[in-house]
Parts: C-alpha cells; sequence; structure tokens
C-alpha cells in the first residue's frame, strides 16, 4: 500500500483517480481548498487533477488552480512524485498533435487564458528538477449524467426534450477518451519508473465528428437534431497521436466513444425509469 495525494479529487478526473487508487488497497489523501496540511506532511505521490476553464467568469480561479496551487506544491510540499494533469487544448489549431511539436496560442481564442496556464504549468514542472510527469488528456468524458459536460448534457436533451441543438457543424470533430482510461494511464504512469520529465497525451487516437455522434442519438432516441448555422469560434482539432504513451503501454486500447455513447444513452433511460 502506497501513499497519494489527488489535488481536485472531488472533480470529475479526480474522482475516478482516487476511487481506481483506493480499489487497489492504497491510502489516499484529498486535500480541501486552501489545506495547509500540504505543506507540512508528506504526500507521497502526487496526482495533480486541480484545475479551471471558466476563463471568462473567474480568470483568476483559473491562473490559481491551473498553475498558481501547483507551483506552491513544487516549491514547498514534500512528495516523492508528481503527475500534473494538462490538456491536448494547447494543439488547438495545429497541423498535428504530438508531445514534440511546438505549440502555439490563437489570439481569436476566447479561452486561450486556459492554454497559456497549462503551458506555463508544464514548464514550471519541467523546470522545478522534481520528478514529474506529464499527461495532456483529451476530451473527456464519462456517464456523469447530470454534468454539464457537452456528451451528458446532449443526451438529457435527445431523451427529455426530444431535441438536440447543435451550434456546430456536423464536421466539427474532437477526439474524445474515456475518463476510466485517463484514470487508468495517470494511475500507471504514477507507478511507473523512467518516465519523470515526459509529456504524454491520452486521447482515443482518432476523431469523432458531430454528425457521428448525432447519428447514434437519432437512432436510440428518435431525437430531431437541429443544426444552427452561427458564426463559431475557429477550432480545429488534428488527431491526436498517442504514440508515446503506446510505447510505455503497448497494451493500451482506448475506448470509443461511439460505442460508449450507446452505454450512456441506455444507463440514463435506465436511471429515468426508477424515478419514474
Amino acid at each position: 500500500m502506497s501513499l497519494y495525494t489527488v489535488t481536485g479529487g472531488r472533480g470529475f478526473i479526480g474522482s475516478h483517480i482516487v476511487a481506481l487508487l483506493e480499489s487497489q488497497g492504497h491510502e489516499v489523501y484529498v486535500p480541501t481548498r486552501n489545506d495547509e496540511n500540504l505543506f507540512s506532511r508528506n504526500l507521497g505521490t502526487v496526482i495533480y487533477c486541480a484545475g479551471n476553464g471558466d476563463c471568462q467568469r473567474t480568470p483568476f480561479a483559473v491562473l490559481e488552480a491551473n498553475t498558481l496551487l501547483l507551483s506552491q506544491i513544487l516549491q514547498k510540499a514534500q512528495f516523492n512524485k508528481l503527475v500534473y494533469i494538462s490538456s491536448t487544448r494547447v494543439y488547438m489549431n495545429h497541423a498535428t498533435a504530438s508531445e514534440q511539436d511546438d505549440v502555439i496560442v490563437c489570439n481569436d481564442d476566447n479561452r486561450r487564458l486556459f492554454n497559456l496556464t497549462k503551458l506555463v504549468a508544464e514548464e514550471m514542472c519541467l523546470k522545478s528538477g522534481k520528478p514529474v510527469t506529464i499527461v495532456r488528456p483529451s476530451n473527456v468524458y464519462g456517464l456523469a449524467l447530470n454534468s454539464p459536460l457537452f456528451l451528458p448534457s446532449i443526451i438529457r436533451h435527445a431523451i427529455n426534450n426530444g431535441e438536440v441543438n447543435m451550434y456546430v457543424q456536423p464536421t466539427y470533430a474532437k477526439d474524445y477518451v474515456s475518463v476510466d482510461d485517463v484514470a487508468e494511464v495517470c494511475v500507471k504512469l504514477a507507478q511507473t519508473d523512467g518516465v519523470e520529465g515526459k509529456v504524454f497525451n491520452i486521447a482515443a487516437g482518432e476523431n469523432t465528428d458531430a454528425g457521428q455522434i448525432a447519428d447514434v442519438l437519432e437512432k436510440l432516441t428518435a431525437c430531431n437534431i437541429n443544426w444552427h448555422k452561427v458564426q463559431f469560434p475557429r477550432e480545429v482539432f488534428p488527431v491526436t497521436s498517442i504514440d508515446a504513451l503506446r510505447e510505455i503501454y503497448p497494451e493500451y486500447q482506448p475506448r470509443n466513444v461511439l460505442t460508449d455513447l450507446v452505454y450512456m444513452i441506455n444507463k440514463y433511460k435506465e436511471e429515468l425509469n426508477k424515478s419514474a
């Protein structure tokens, strides 16, 4: 049994990591907000899941969660190893999405603060001289049926309202990765020697477009898909490379978002029947 500290351990990704670690019999410490014990006790292995992406309403909270708390831990805390969760959003509007690619920040991106703070955090990790591994998950989905995330939201609208309003083009595509895959890989990297100072994408390795998702929703819920023509921000996501991850874990087989979407829809229907 080992000691792990999971910052942001009550959030979407963090709670799945906590559950996985506890199922393996480990001791897990989940600090509260402004928890001074972070700097007075041994943290064991830290998995940094704290984060904020609401750049419009809470820009200072984005800076605090993504960067400043991490800086304090790197400087003041006692830990054996740290895994920092960044994001593949840093590849937006790039030609490719490999860990060794140059990254740019787009001037017309209204969430560029998120990208900037993630990149600053990554650089702090690499320059700290501490044993740190960086992971960049792609668009994470899971069974959080009441979540405001994209997939749970459109499932609820399809079943409850009989329609889904899409404000993107059918060809708008992203790489979707299961929260279970993210949790499993983060824990494996935390338990693997020789990956310190490296960056790994966690993704499916293929893009799924909005049209494919809409087809599944229509088939299983008989909902209407309303495609709205709006001025959508310039967001193009290249297929995420997972070559580096497969060099470490050749057995890695990511879940398929369309298959899981079927499961999520059926699960939501079950929950509605229980509450009826």
